[in-house]
């Protein structure tokens, strides 16, 4: 019996661990989408006339190197999150814009 409770042990601990990350990952980018939306309104990237590019944002993929002596920058998955959600538009030449009018209310400037 104390092996079975041995193993048990170990993979509830696994299991925990596991929750653990998923639990970090997803806080960690709950965090960085309010920074994006924020970055959108310093630049004033509200609309299709204010749209600029990701350099402009400083929203670009790193380098390799970057992504080899930085801590991870989870702005890349916000980003990719708000462009599914359709909040973040891309238009033909790459520029992206946010749409105030698919925003929640909890994510706009100034209501935090």
């Amino acid at each position: 019996m104390p092996e079975f409770l041995q193993v048990l042990m170990i993979i509830i601990l696994l299991v925990v661990a596991f929750g653990g990350g998923l639990y970090i990952r997803t806080f960690l980018t709950r965090k960085a989408i309010f920074r994006v939306v924020e970055i959108f309104y310093e630049h004033d990237a509200l609309g299709v006339y204010g749209a600029k590019t990701l350099k402009e944002l400083g929203l670009e993929s790193p380098d390799f190197l970057q992504r080899m002596t930085k801590p991870r920058d989870y702005r890349q998955s916000a980003l990719q999150v708000l462009i599914k959600e359709g909040i973040v538009h891309v238009n033909e030449d790459g520029r992206v814009y946010l749409l105030e009018e698919n925003l929640d209310p909890k994510l706009r400037r100034g209501r935090r």
